[in-house]
């Protein structure tokens, strides 16, 4: 498969296989950075760390396309969803939140760097939800390029890639090594500036490039995906031991493991043959999934209260994933599904599907 063709898939959007197929297998991961994993090492919990900047490599990848007047479209269009999708999570986490406080009678404070955290930090003030700060730093990052459209600025794109990455990065994983400290803060979190933008932009610099991420093969993607590991874990190790492990968050190993796993996975569009929902509404199942995770995970902590929690802790995320799939399932066609995977998406899948069989049909015709 040469460049052209590459393109002509990716113009579906969703029907690169690849990319819908990494998805999945990516929620499981983020499931596992969040809520752990009854494994004995903790290799696992600590490589999951790189689930989150492959789906903003995804996201920049499909949507900053080549063409400007296409990539303001769906920058725009991607600025709708992700604030229906961050107003509805507010709204599903605050009333998750009440419930939690009135029953455990916990009492939540605010104050003005609280305001700020959130603001601008992407942290969620209240217990429940801190995975919103996913889905506010897409839409902080998709606003932010948008304005960058306007004034012509995105053909700085790469000069800021490379210094949003060099703060990512010492801000986070060498907040220790350089012992930042700024008021109280030891390291800047993962939010739109320090994670959402360099991966996004990353993205939209990997499908400027797809003719050079054609020439590297499947197993090659795979060995650099093993790199990235090892890399990941021994930079843990190495901080950790010299005292110097503020924050997990940003590691040079989970770039490594994000740009492989995302290669590999664009540059085999047709991984399997057939076309199941779980590639054709992969943002839509893999949306649903990220945000009733939470809410059904602290629900059954809820269920469980009062028994020994010990016994069911360890358990509690697998049972949490499984269930938002299965919700995942239930609604992949409803009106929660469409923030991620619009009308207008299944219209046009549905036009070249149409296409594509009557070319197949006068082929077979021609031929006979």
């Amino acid at each position: 498969m040469n460049s052209e063709d590459l393109e002509n898939y990716y113009e579906r959007g969703h029907s690169c296989r690849g990319a819908g197929i990494l998805r999945f297998v990516l929620m499981a991961f983020v499931c596992v950075w969040s809520f752990g994993f009854p494994e004995p090492t903790g290799f696992l919990n600590a490589l999951s760390g790189f689930a989150a900047p492959c789906f903003f490599i995804l996201s920049g990848f499909f949507v900053l396309v080549g063409n400007k007047e296409e990539r303001i479209k769906k920058t725009k269009r991607k600025i709708k969803r992700s604030l229906l999708c961050f107003g509805f999570m507010i709204v599903l986490y605050t009333i998750m939140n009440i419930i939690v406080c009135i029953i455990g009678k916990i009492s939540v404070t605010f104050s003005l760097r609280t305001i700020f955290n959130f603001i601008v930090l992407n942290l969620w003030p209240l217990p429940i939800g801190t995975n919103i700060w996913f889905v506010q730093a897409m839409l902080y990052t998709y606003a932010l390029i948008y304005i960058a459209e306007k004034l012509n600025l995105m053909k700085y794109y790469k000069t800021v890639l490379v210094i949003s990455f060099i703060i990512m990065l010492l801000f986070g994983e060498f907040a220790g090594a350089i012992h930042f400290d700024f008021h109280g803060y030891q390291y800047i979190p993962g939010n739109w500036f320090t994670r959402a933008l360099p991966y996004m932009l990353l993205g939209m610099l990997m499908r400027e490039k797809n003719d050079i991420l054609l020439k590297i093969n499947d197993w090659q993607y795979i060995l650099l995906i093993f790199v990235g590991a090892v890399m990941a874990i021994s930079e843990i190790i190495l901080l950790g031991q010299s005292g110097l492990l503020i924050y997990e968050g940003h590691m040079i190993g989970y770039a490594v493991m994000a740009f492989s796993a995302c290669g590999l996975a664009v540059t085999n569009p047709k991984a399997i043959q057939m076309n199941i929902s779980i590639t054709r509404y992969d943002t839509a199942f893999s949306g649903m999934i990220y945000i009733f995770l939470e809410p059904i995970y602290y629900a059954l902590v809820l269920f469980f209260r009062g028994e020994d929690i010990d016994i069911f802790t360890k358990y509690l995320g697998i049972a949490a994933f499984l269930l938002s799939i299965l919700i995942a399932v239930i609604l992949k066609k409803s009106f929660i599904a469409t923030i991620f995977f619009s009308k207008w998406d299944e219209r046009r899948y549905r036009k070249i599907k149409d296409m594509e069989s009557k070319n197949d049909k006068s082929s077979t015709e021609e031929s006979s």
